[in-house]
């Protein structure tokens, strides 16, 4: 364990013993925007009215400007290190049509030079949208839909982090709602047309990320840009899918008629559950052989503070067998540090990819952490994976408060079932 805390420590001494020592002068920054892709002329979408940030560390030194529209074409700035930052004018954890892009950048003035940036702004909350069957529709005569982020719907901050559709608008699967990323809470309320009897629903969508797109079905069923700043607002989402099924009733009897509930089940063979076993309930459908994840101590994977002691032991169950499982670490603390153990880093460069099964140096160099790697995850069919001796580490580090540490946990079985689970983690 120590040998892995001073290896992680001394990658974070070397970074900040090599910055840059610049002569004192000036030099100049130029920004040219360049807007990408087809882009709705909605609140939060417009490049022009983006704010923009620019700050020196070294002596917190800041210039804030309200629109990038406003900003000239060069900007004269003092040698040193900069980031540069820019972000939708509005933010909001739950809102109608209310898209947030944000994205920096580092970058460096030298004296007499002409130094260009390019920043990506992108997605970084979730679009909630909700799709209504037939059936939803036509046995619903009313119903309310209530969505939210907080903690629990009596957390104190749960107004700021709620959305309620309604049928009183008519207007539920064209309206869409944006929050910012934390497990999603889904409650459906609902009154038969028929009778006006009640029923009630709730869903938790655990698995979520930036830039995801819940498309949430409902359904009801009876029962029986070089050479300046380039900004490129990324629109982009990741469909997933979740169903949510109301409820059913029992079936209301129709006078008159056979409706196949009266004392004769001759008269329909329909109604005789013997031809047909797929209609018969005490029939078990073909359990799901695909791999899941349960955190005890964190059952909704919600975002966690690190602290000492804290349990982040997840047991992974893949009746198939595990074949590969891959961690991609998106931490500024702990980054570099394991790239010096052999991971790599991810196609876009956003974090670094740990090969748990594949990579043998990284896999030794793990092994004081407690971490299963190698035999002790191949072909497995359930593991207990520990992250409860490398989390920790990073406040030991000092991370910088708020900041948040990123894990995502990639599991595929040996028939290419796979499974994702993104986990946060903050300084508190």
């Amino acid at each position: 364990m120590k040998k892995i805390f001073y290896i992680i420590a001394a990658a974070v001494v070397v970074a900040a013993c090599g910055t840059e020592s610049l002569p004192s002068g000036n030099g100049t920054l130029s920004l040219t925007a360049v807007q990408e892709g087809a882009y709705a002329t909605k609140a939060n979408d417009v490049l022009g009215d983006f704010v923009v940030d620019i700050t020196r560390p070294s002596d917190g030194w800041t210039k804030h400007y309200d629109r990038y529209s406003d900003i000239p074409q060069t900007i004269s700035l003092g040698s040193g290190q900069y980031t540069l930052t820019v972000a939708s004018p509005q933010f909001r954890h739950a809102a109608w049509d209310l898209p947030y892009y944000s994205g920096s950048a580092d970058f460096t003035i030298r004296v007499d030079e002409l130094t260009p940036v390019n920043v990506t702004a992108s997605l970084q909350n979730m679009k909630v949208s909700f799709v209504l069957t037939e059936s939803f529709k036509n046995e619903l005569s009313s119903y309310s839909i209530v969505v939210t982020n907080a903690a629990s719907w009596d957390a104190a901050d749960a107004a700021e982090k709620t959305l309620t559709w309604s049928s009183l608008t008519g207007d539920v699967e064209q309206k869409a709602g944006y929050f910012s990323v934390a497990p999603l809470r889904v409650k459906v309320d609902g009154y038969r047309a028929i009778d006006n009897s009640e029923s009630h629903s709730e869903l938790i969508i655990a698995d979520v990320s930036a830039k995801d797109h819940h498309i949430i079905t409902l359904d009801a069923r009876v029962t029986g840009l070089v050479n300046g700043v380039s900004i490129t607002i990324d629109p982009s989402v990741n469909d997933r899918m979740s169903d949510v099924t109301v409820p059913g009733w029992d079936e209301v009897p129709v006078e008159g008629g056979d409706n196949g509930d009266d004392d004769d089940p001759t008269d329909d063979p329909g109604d005789d559950p013997t031809d047909d076993p797929g209609d018969d309930p005490t029939v078990d459908p073909q359990p799901s052989t695909a791999p899941t994840m349960t955190w005890d101590a964190n059952p909704t994977f919600a975002r966690m503070a690190i602290r000492e002691g804290m349990d982040v032991n997840i047991i992974i169950t893949a009746p198939e067998g595990i074949k590969d499982f891959v961690v991609e670490v998106d931490s500024y603390l702990l980054e570099d540090a394991i790239a010096d153990m052999g991971a790599e880093a991810t196609p876009d460069g956003t974090a670094v990819s740990m090969d748990l099964i594949g990579n043998v140096e990284l896999a030794e160099a793990l092994a004081d952490l407690g971490v299963p790697t190698g035999n002790a995850l191949k072909d497995q069919t359930q593991v207990t994976f520990s992250l409860s001796g490398l989390v920790p580490l990073i406040a030991d580090l000092g991370a910088e408060p708020n900041s948040e540490h990123i894990f995502t946990l990639k599991v595929t079985d040996n028939k290419n079932q796979s499974l994702e689970k993104t986990i946060v983690f903050y300084v508190e």
